[in-house]
């Protein structure tokens, strides 16, 4: 079973993402030249249950900063880095 990333929301909803290293280099590739924002997007839309999804909607802009940096944390890896970086 793939390991997760566990997130609870400020209103106390579980968020579970892939851990990043997880994330299907497929997915990883098909952004490369794509912009930060689509990136973003792309990949949380990619990787995120519908579940999931409908509760990083009804974040607000802070709450997901604050998702996507714990997210980071966990994994160890910045958004646009390999481990081979």
């Amino acid at each position: 079973m793939m390991e997760k990333f566990s997130y609870t929301t400020a209103g106390g909803k579980a968020i579970s993402l892939p851990k990043m290293e997880n994330i299907p280099f497929g997915l990883i590739r098909k952004l490369r030249r794509e912009s930060d924002t689509e990136q973003f997007f792309a990949l949380i839309e990619g990787v995120a249950a519908a579940k999931d999804l409908a509760l990083i909607d009804a974040m607000t802009q802070a709450e997901v900063r604050e998702l996507m940096a714990a997210w980071q944390k966990d994994s160890g890896i910045e958004l646009g880095e390999s481990s081979g970086s």
